[in-house]
């Protein structure tokens, strides 16, 4: 996962029920530490900021992963927008400026 730039812009994975989504999220992330696997850096924009905040549903395994040294970055204007600035649960936030540059210094980009 050397370079790898991870977007979350859902608050889910798929295009299913919510229900299902939810799962597939919960299991994603629960697979990249069982497995070993941490992206260098994650940013979440839109519906993405929900999940990186107290209380959701992977607020655990975030937690973890930024221990195992993955860099998470949440939009703070998506925050403001929900009202939920407060909320962030790990990493940091940052802004779209955030976002360009780590596009750039990164070997590959992939959106969940």
């Amino acid at each position: 996962m050397e370079n790898l730039l991870l977007i979350v812009t859902r608050d889910g994975m798929g295009s299913g029920p919510l229900e299902l989504q939810t799962v597939l999220v919960i299991n994603f992330f629960k697979t990249l530490l069982k497995e070993n696997q941490t992206p260098p850096n994650v940013f979440f924009y839109a519906d993405g900021v929900k999940l990186n905040t107290k209380g959701s549903e992977i607020e655990d395994e975030l937690l973890e992963l930024e221990k195992r040294g993955s860099s998470l970055v949440t939009c703070t204007t998506c925050l403001n927008f929900y009202n939920l600035a407060p909320e962030l649960a790990s990493g940091r936030k940052g802004t779209m400026s955030d976002l360009v540059r780590l596009i750039n210094t990164s070997g590959k980009v992939i959106s969940i």
